[in-house]
């Protein structure tokens, strides 16, 4: 199987890291612990809690919604005369 789109790849997020490192001023070292255990980390754990807050949320409305359209079902005339 032909590797070299990783090799490529790799070489090419190395070379980044790399003049990143250069132009804030500290070594390859430093910045990929940053990125890697600290920044990716972090945002991974944001992203987890919104997504779970957004489920639970959804799941709520869909509570409400239920709710209210029992409600509007029990007290609405028209659906009382069609006899449902």
């Amino acid at each position: 199987m032909d590797s070299t789109w990783i090799r490529n790849t790799f070489d090419w997020c190395v070379n980044s890291l790399l003049s990143a490192a250069d132009t804030i001023g500290v070594t390859y070292e430093a910045l990929n612990v940053w990125v890697f255990v600290i920044i990716v980390p972090v945002v991974l754990v944001i992203s987890l809690a919104v997504n779970i807050y957004f489920l639970w949320k959804s799941g709520q409305r869909e509570t409400d919604l239920e709710e209210k359209d029992e409600r509007f079902n029990q007290n609405s005339q028209y659906i009382k005369t069609l006899n449902i």
